[in-house]
């Protein structure tokens, strides 16, 4: 009977001094619900009146209930916190708060009542002492720390596996001189402040969204238990590269046709060759048996339509413009063959695009920034092999690192011949030459490695990639 109530004694001590403590997890997302990276979360006490920051890539932060170094001093001036890990394999690392510099025992008794280990530390300082426990069998303990007269005790459980039984003296972690969390990057933040249950707390966060930092919508409450929160931000990020425009992923012309979107540095493209057969306003766009500078004309690819689905149409200037004059504005303000919403680009946005692909060394084969006709193009589709290293046609299965995913479709000839199919890619600009009779176009050759600009006769069939607006 008196084991039994030994036995009964120790398991409400441990449970009386069980340390409780509150976990905070913290994530971001934007205005579109999107996750951001938090570069920092500040939280303060409002109820005791202190503040902690945690750094990226620290996302929590923990608080012992009653167990700042302040509360310690006024219950006695010695306090055990939890260790970690809890239950553990054999080793573990515990923190002991003290008021007042000088002797402490430790102690680590098991559940029979027999203590296994116990130690003297002569000399310790005032502030929070770390200390690394091994035991050896399995089972659950509890260690107590004595200082002139007052004790604090936690309960351990271990798994087993350590190398014999040992209290072992790690260093000081923080003196009685401060009292805030000290970040470190990489560690779960566990702050010293003074916490109790019930205490009044407020939380923001910081983000880097669009190349400046924002911070978060307050959130202020009463804290009694662990918790995930999500600072919202109210400013949505801009896309990534290479994938889906944010809220158009997907357009879809009079015709029916689906197209994918594309995000490239500040532009948003389809990333399929244009296919319609019709303008947004209905009218019809006839297919062509010759070429014309002022009638508009579609090419299917090869002259088989076949192909249309993969390589979409070829389309003559007069087709792509639909009655507009040239222009080389950025945006180009002239919407021409492209369902509503979207424009044909001008020579200037295309060079846009271009200068920001060569601009970005993920997208630049070797070290010339005119080298980039693999990162715009797709992995299939292109015929023949190039001993060129930056050239398309070589390792094709390389390309496209922007997703923009250019397929050669070929052109249709000024003087109605169809060539290049699987060889070259041509795209319509919307501003004119040195004549009425030019444009500029951007092409690119199956064995080269530089996107090229250069002059067209408008009586040509070239492929058509639409601007969002």
């Amino acid at each position: 009977m008196k084991k039994i109530l030994s036995f009964s004694f120790l398991l409400v001590l441990c449970a009386s001094v069980f340390s409780q403590s509150v976990t905070l997890i913290f994530t971001g997302r934007d205005a579109n619900n999107h996750r951001v990276q938090l570069n920092r979360v500040v939280i303060t006490n409002l109820t005791k009146g202190w503040q902690e920051t945690i750094y990226w890539p620290d996302t929590t932060l923990t608080m012992q209930n009653g167990t700042g170094i302040d509360d310690y001093a006024n219950n006695g001036g010695i306090g055990l916190m939890q260790n970690n890990p809890n239950p553990f394999n054999g080793t573990t690392d515990i923190n002991l708060t003290v008021a007042d510099a000088g002797s402490v025992t430790l102690e680590i008794m098991d559940v029979n009542g027999r203590i296994v280990e116990t130690q003297n530390f002569a000399s310790l300082q005032a502030g929070i002492n770390t200390f690394r426990i091994t035991l050896s069998a399995a089972g659950t303990y509890l260690m107590t720390a004595r200082q002139n007269g007052k004790t604090s005790s936690v309960k351990m459980v271990n798994n087993g596996g350590g190398n014999g039984d040992g209290i072992e003296y790690v260093g000081i972690v923080e003196t009685m001189c401060t009292s805030s969390l000290q970040p470190k990057s990489g560690t779960r933040g566990n702050t010293t402040n003074p916490f109790t249950f019930g205490d009044q707390m407020e939380y923001v966060g910081y983000a880097t969204i669009n190349g400046t930092e924002a911070e978060s919508n307050r959130i202020t409450q009463q804290q009694g238990s662990s918790q995930t929160f999500v600072l919202q931000f109210n400013v949505a990020q801009g896309p990534t590269d290479g994938q889906p425009c944010l809220g158009t992923s997907t357009v879809t012309d009079i015709d029916g046709n689906v197209y994918n979107t594309v995000w490239l540095g500040s532009q948003c493209w389809m990333k399929n060759n244009l296919r319609t057969t019709r303008y947004a306003d209905n009218t019809g766009i006839p297919a062509g048996s010759m070429t014309s500078l002022t009638e508009p004309y579609r090419y299917a690819p090869d002259d088989n339509e076949s192909n249309v689905p993969t390589y979409g149409y070829l389309y003559n200037w007069a087709a792509v413009m639909h009655g507009a004059v040239s222009s080389d504005a950025n945006p180009s303000g002239v919407q021409g063959i492209c369902p509503t919403g979207w424009h044909m680009p001008s020579d200037a946005e295309w060079t846009q695009l271009t200068e920001y692909v060569g601009s970005r060394s993920e997208y630049v084969c070797g070290d010339d920034p005119l080298y980039i006709s693999k990162a715009l193009s797709s992995t299939t589709g292109w015929l023949y092999s190039s001993t060129n290293t930056c050239a398309v046609s070589n390792t094709p299965s390389n390309n496209n690192a922007t997703g923009f995913s250019i397929i050669p479709a070929g052109y249709c000839s000024d003087t109605y011949d169809y060539i290049g199919l699987g060889l070259y890619a041509f795209f319509w600009s919307i501003t004119e030459l040195f004549n009425d009779e030019m444009a500029w176009i951007r092409q690119i050759n199956h064995s080269s490695a530089d996107v090229v600009r250069c002059g067209s006769y408008k009586l040509k069939g070239c492929s058509v990639r639409c601007l969002r607006d």
